[in-house]
């Protein structure tokens, strides 16, 4: 399958070597669903960081075998699909937590005083959604002018795959995203692009195609975002519970609350009463503002 993120079909493949030993050497014609059972039982056992993994994550290698089973079925290798006929224990729904808007508020706060890498990273997974592995993959190119708006596509993502390092590819559903940002996100955009030729220029480089990359222009690890956003996080009182995909649950969950889909939805969500989303100027020493 060539649609899915390189780290998905890492963490596809990892299940399915860890599921092997069960049932590996049982012919698909001649695998039954008691099999199947026996293998979710011994699963059960296994133990992440010295705790039982969740039902959850048990039944996920499940799926994983059921999709190779009904690609087997698909192509009249067997006739019917086991993992079909077991019937499975409920699952324990993950609480997905949310920032309030005085969190919200009081996080942007203290990104103003990040450097402007970071404020564009996070600023972008709170006004696009984007998943985790996706703004660090953004090229130049992906920001295109039309009719006076900015058009921003998603269409790479990179991620660490174990034994790989980090690697790019496609979005997790492998396909393509269009978003119009709002003008304050594309000023933001256009200052930050000045901000990078300009380290080019006075470090004597040519400026990378991509957006996120450190002073000498290399591409910045995929993880240096994350955990600096839990040093974030913690310095302001943060439930241990929030992480980077949290900014991606509070776009959806804002739009959906608004029930506006357009440009300015998350511009109005983000900051109420009309300030300005990062107030560079409360967030610099009096002595370096003018700089």
């Amino acid at each position: 399958q060539v649609r899915y993120a390189p780290s998905t079909l890492e963490s596809y493949r990892r299940m399915l070597e860890r599921v092997y030993p069960f049932i590996g050497a049982i012919q698909l014609n001649r695998l039954r669903p008691i099999a199947l059972e026996n293998m979710l039982v011994e699963l059960r056992k296994r133990k992440y960081r010295g705790k039982p993994i969740g039902e959850a994550t048990v039944q996920k290698y499940l799926t994983v075998v059921s999709a190779v089973l009904t690609d087997a079925k698909r192509n009249e290798i067997i006739q019917k699909n086991p993992a079909r006929m077991i019937d499975l224990p409920l699952t324990r729904r993950t609480t997905q937590y949310i920032p309030s808007p005085v969190e919200i508020q009081k996080l942007l706060d203290v990104l103003a005083k990040e450097p402007r890498h970071y404020r564009m990273f996070y600023l972008l997974f709170m006004c696009t959604g984007c998943r985790r592995g996706e703004p660090g993959a953004l090229k130049w190119e992906d920001f295109k002018f039309s009719r006076g708006s900015l058009l921003l596509t998603i269409s790479r993502s990179r991620s660490v795959v174990p034994g790989k390092g980090v690697v790019e590819g496609s979005t997790k559903n492998g396909h393509n995203r269009e978003i119009v940002l709002s003008s304050d996100l594309r000023g933001f955009f256009m200052s930050y692009r000045r901000r990078k030729q300009m380290e080019a220029l006075q470090a004597h480089r040519e400026l990378s195609p991509y957006l996120f990359t450190e002073e000498h222009g290399q591409l910045i690890h995929p993880d240096t975002f994350t955990k600096r956003l839990r040093k974030i996080y913690e310095s302001i009182g943060f439930s241990k519970e929030y992480h980077l995909h949290t900014l991606r649950h509070y776009y959806v969950t804002s739009l959906l609350h608004c029930l506006l889909v357009h440009a300015g939805a998350m511009r109005s969500m983000l900051r109420p009463k009309g300030e300005a989303l990062f107030n560079l100027a409360a967030a610099c020493p009096a002595k370096s503002r003018s700089a």
